[in-house]
């Protein structure tokens, strides 16, 4: 099968919670925390499944310090840094965070004539990992609808947003420098490489709140199913595809 197809076309956003929060966010109550939330919930709760201290901060690995005195640019002291981070100052924003199986949970394809079925599942990472997440997940059938809602919610109550893949960095990812160094909101969108098993498609309000941000976003039971967590982690993703008319091709 050409990549592409798998890369771009066989995709599902789904929200994993409790199943409590993900029934008000399908009569459409979107409830999203700031960033801050989530750097509080490993340093305070030692919780680094969902808690990531590092969110939204520039992080730099194994680097080396230098120490000069200003007037003469003397030499003082030099030594090895592990890691230090900083921050820009969006630690406030709001942020809904969801899942994106894609081609990266890809087993397998089949072609029969015009008609195309592709198999994805969770990989023994995430069956491990997700469950701490929550007993309950909200899988989004309309993916563009959803974005769409939330759009049209976000701009009626005066919000800017922008949305994109986490992108996940290991030991000084020179890409994670260089967008970073372009537009320090990418900040956003990167975590270390520990948590690419999240594959995490992210929404950032762009306005600052003392904690969370929640809005009207319509009622969504009609593009979402609710399942348990348990059950959907073991289960096998089947897309197939409606039949082609040979004539449009």
């Amino acid at each position: 099968m050409n990549e592409n197809i798998v890369n771009k076309s066989c995709f599902m956003l789904m929200k994993f919670g409790s199943a409590e929060n993900l029934k008000k966010l399908q009569s459409g109550q979107l409830y999203m925390k700031n960033l801050k939330y989530y750097v509080d919930l490993e340093t305070k709760t030692t919780n680094n499944y969902i808690g990531d201290k590092y969110d939204g901060h520039f992080v730099i690995q194994n680097a080396d310090i230098s120490l000069y005195t200003i007037d003469t640019h003397e030499l003082i002291a030099k030594f090895n840094n592990a890691k230090f981070s900083m921050e820009f100052g969006f630690l406030e924003y709001p942020v809904f965070c969801m899942f994106k199986l894609d081609h990266r949970n890809y087993v397998s394809e089949y072609f029969n004539g015009y008609n195309f079925t592709v198999t994805s599942k969770f990989t023994e990472e995430q069956i491990s990992k997700m469950a701490n997440f929550g007993d309950s997940v909200l899988i989004i059938k309309d993916s563009g609808e959803f974005i769409k809602r939330i759009n049209n919610g976000l701009t009626d109550a005066g919000y800017k947003f922008v949305s994109d893949d986490v992108q996940y960095y290991g030991l000084n990812n020179s890409e994670y420098f260089e967008q970073v160094k372009n537009n320090d909101l990418t900040t956003a969108f990167w975590k270390n490489e520990k948590y690419s098993y999240q594959q995490e498609y992210r929404l950032l309000v762009l306005n600052c709140v003392d904690d969370y941000l929640s809005i009207d976003i319509g009622d969504i039971s009609d593009i979402t199913v609710l399942l348990e967590t348990e059950k959907l982690l073991k289960m096998i993703i089947v897309y197939q595809n409606r039949k082609f008319n040979k004539q449009v091709l």
